[in-house]
């Protein structure tokens, strides 16, 4: 497999173990976790096969499943380039949100080092961070909502090997990321800054040192996804990482 490859199957598993479910349909297993069923990752269609089906199809398959489900949104995931091409006008046109990421892969070194302490955290001791860093974001006004991410969040560190890192700022934490590890392959995942705190290199310094911990655990691929139309990408490139793929989401909110 090549490292976009690579990195796809450690999230595979990370979605597969989290699930309480996948459903099959003829284009690729449908994610269903109906007790946190507000949460878009943990219910969504992975089309791993669409071949050549319409937009139209798709979406037909995530309303067979996610209606039974009672899931309220409809998400497909496509990972082929050319088929996000070929499909985002399609979906455009029924009304579904176009989300496009970035793989990123770490090949070089940084351009320089971190100015700031980063110390590993129990989930216990990050919970409250993630909770505050939700609420900031624009889905976190919703208070439904929050205890269903937050429990994403730890069934995620629980069906992976995994790491939690923080950094600090006037006496509490501030920022904070995971990485997840297996078979060789470093996930770099949920780098987060409160807002106040932004623009102090502190997301710098937990993906370096995140990335020195995945080298130390003998992974020879380390990797993180960024949002192909945001700026941390940029970021990511200063800290030696490079695109290897993109990826696509196509997403029906609920009502």
């Amino acid at each position: 497999m090549n490292e976009f490859e690579r990195a796809f199957a450690l999230m595979d598993r990370i979605d597969e173990r989290t699930a309480e479910r996948l459903e099959p349909t003829p284009f690729g297993p449908i994610v269903v976790h109906t007790r946190l069923n507000r949460v878009h990752d943990l219910n969504f269609l992975r089309a791993e096969e669409p071949g050549n089906a319409t937009a139209e199809e798709l979406a037909a398959e995530a309303d067979r499943v996610q209606g039974a489900a009672g899931i309220a949104h409809r998400r497909v995931n496509l990972r082929d380039e050319a088929q996000r091409v070929r499909l985002a006008p399609e979906f455009a046109r029924l009304g579904w949100k176009p989300e496009t990421f970035v793989l990123m892969v770490q090949r070089r070194e940084p351009d320089r080092p971190s100015e700031h302490e980063v110390r590993e955290v129990t989930e216990a001791e990050v919970r409250p961070l993630w909770a505050e860093a939700i609420r900031h974001e624009p889905h976190g006004k919703d208070e439904t909502l929050v205890p269903q991410i937050l429990g994403h969040l730890r069934a995620m560190s629980e069906a992976m090997p995994t790491r939690l890192f923080a950094a600090e700022a006037d006496g509490k934490l501030v920022a904070h990321t995971a990485l997840y590890s297996e078979d060789g392959v470093g996930q770099v995942e949920n780098v987060v800054t409160l807002p106040a705190y932004r623009g102090r290199g502190l997301a710098r310094a937990l993906v370096l040192h995140a990335v020195a911990e995945s080298r130390a655990a003998d992974n020879d691929l380390t990797f993180l996804v960024a949002d192909a139309e945001d700026w941390p990408q940029r970021l990511y490139e200063k800290l030696g990482f490079e695109t290897v793929g993109r990826y696509a989401r196509f997403l029906k909110p609920r009502p």
